[in-house]
C-alpha cells in the first residue's frame, strides 16, 4: 500500500478490494480477493462483509460478485462527463452512416477507457461497454491518445521502437488506422480549447466490410468532420460558462 500519509488507509484497502473484481471473473473467494488485494484474510474479510452489507457486492455461498449498486460509482462520473454527452449524437450519425460501431474513449495512466459507444447495425459487430478498458497500445483509439502525451510520458519499456512509431506516426498524421483480430478501427483525436487532446472517437469494423483504403479515404475524413463538430460545441460550452 501507498505510505503517502495524506492517504486514508481502509479507504485505500476498500477499493483495492473492489478492484480486485475483473470483468473476465464471474466471482472471487475469499481467499482470491485476499491475494488480488494483497490483504490478509480477516482484512479482506471484513471489507468484502462492509461492501456486501452496503450493496456493492454479493454473497453466493463461497464466492463474492459484484452487485448492480456499484454501478452507481461509474455512472456517477459518467455523467459528470461534457463530452460523451456532446459526442453521442455525432457518434450515433457516424454508426447510422456507416452501419458500424462508433465510440469515445478517454486515457487514463496506460490506458483507454470506453465513455460512450453506439453499436453497428450488423451482426459481429464489436463489442463495447461503456466503462470498460483496454491497454492503450491495443486499439487506434489508444494510439491516437498516446500522442497526445508529451514524449516523456512515453519513456516505458512497454513501448517499444516499432510502437513508438506508430504513435509518432498518429501525432503527426492527425489519425490512425489499425488491424487487429479480424477487425479494422480508425481514430483521430477530439482536443480542446487549447489544442491538447482530452478524448479520441473511432469506428471499428469487421476486416471483410471495411478495407484499409475505405478507413483513409471515407472513414477518417468523416471522423474529422466528427470531432471537429464535438469540439466546436465544446468550446461553446466553455465560452457560455464564462459568461
Amino acid at each position: 500500500m501507498n505510505e503517502d500519509p495524506e492517504l486514508v488507509a481502509s479507504v485505500e484497502r476498500g477499493l483495492a478490494v473492489l478492484a480486485a473484481f475483473r470483468p473476465d471473473q464471474d466471482g472471487l473467494t475469499l481467499s482470491e480477493v485476499a491475494k488480488e488485494s494483497g490483504l490478509d484474510r480477516a482484512s479482506a474479510r471484513r471489507f468484502l462483509h462492509t461492501l456486501v452489507a452496503r450493496g456493492y457486492l454479493r454473497a453466493d455461498r463461497q464466492q463474492f460478485r459484484l452487485h448492480p449498486a456499484v454501478l452507481e460509482l461509474g455512472n456517477a462520473y459518467l455523467a459528470a462527463l461534457r463530452l460523451p454527452r456532446l459526442a453521442l449524437p455525432h457518434l450515433a450519425e457516424l454508426s447510422a452512416r456507416f452501419t458500424e460501431s462508433a465510440s469515445m474513449a478517454v486515457l487514463d495512466g496506460d490506458k483507454v477507457v470506453y465513455v460512450a459507444h453506439v453499436p453497428g447495425k450488423r451482426l459481429m459487430a464489436p463489442v463495447v461497454t461503456v466503462g470498460s478498458s483496454v491497454a492503450a497500445h491495443r486499439t487506434s483509439l489508444g494510439r491516437v491518445l498516446l500522442a497526445g502525451r508529451p514524449d516523456g510520458d512515453l519513456a516505458s519499456e512497454r513501448f517499444d521502437a516499432a510502437l513508438r512509431a506508430e504513435i509518432d506516426a498518429a501525432r503527426r498524421d492527425g489519425w490512425f488506422a489499425a488491424e487487429e483480430e479480424g477487425a479494422r478501427s480508425v481514430a483521430v483525436p477530439v482536443r480542446d480549447g487549447a489544442s491538447a487532446t482530452v478524448a479520441a472517437i473511432g469506428i471499428s469494423a469487421h476486416a471483410d466490410r471495411v478495407s484499409a483504403s475505405a478507413l483513409a479515404e471515407t472513414l477518417r475524413p468523416a471522423l474529422t468532420e466528427a470531432a471537429g463538430r464535438i469540439e466546436r460545441a465544446y468550446r461553446e460550452e466553455d465560452a457560455d460558462a464564462d459568461r
